[in-house]
């Protein structure tokens, strides 16, 4: 990773506190002991934003100060209870599916920046479900059947529109403010095909 800017850090911090808006802004569900947030989305918009490696940072940060006992949960949680309970996997996963989006959005050799954004906001969705769900059964002793009914089922439409919006966000933004589209330095062969 690149050496960071003031520009960078600031970014960070903002994705980092919209992450913390998103979990704030949380309703439970009488059947799973996961809540519905828009924390994945911000999580996943870091990566598609930021970059790869700035965007993992966003979510590092924001474990980190849940961690340490700053409420930025959902509930206005904190401490390492939260990690270590049904939630923990999904909270986990907002770091490596931050990494995966923007790995996608970089590395896809697609053209339309539309398509790169959402399948890197769909990836980044699945990864956090590959490492919620299987914690959660774990935790919960329930089966992985179970856990996949209580823990991924019931999200789905809202994650179909959170891509949806998430991709609409993704280009107005590109548009809008182009200095805030993040990439590291070095290769850069999406962004590349789009200029050739």
């Amino acid at each position: 990773m690149r050496k960071l800017t003031l520009q960078d850090m600031v970014l960070v911090a903002f994705f980092t506190a919209l992450t913390a808006l998103g979990a704030w802004m949380s309703v439970p569900l009488p059947i799973s002991p996961v809540p519905i947030a828009l924390a994945s989305l911000f999580a996943l918009l870091s990566g598609a934003m930021l970059g790869k490696w700035l965007g993992m940072l966003s979510q590092v940060v924001y474990l980190s100060m849940g961690l340490v006992g700053i409420p930025v949960f959902a509930r206005f949680m904190a401490g390492p209870g939260v990690l270590a309970g049904p939630t923990g996997g999904y909270l986990a996963g907002y770091i490596l599916g931050a990494f995966v989006v923007g790995a996608t959005v970089e590395y896809l050799a697609i053209r339309s920046k539309a398509t790169r954004f959402a399948i890197g906001l769909t990836l980044g969705s699945l990864v956090i479900y590959m490492l919620g769900v299987p914690w959660l059964s774990l935790v919960s002793g329930m089966g992985l059947k179970a856990a996949l009914a209580a823990g991924m089922y019931p999200f789905l439409p809202g994650d179909a529109l959170k891509i949806i919006i998430g991709t609409v966000l993704c280009l107005s933004l590109v548009t809008q403010l182009p200095r805030i589209w993040r990439s590291p330095a070095g290769n850069r062969p999406a962004r590349q095909a789009e200029v050739e």
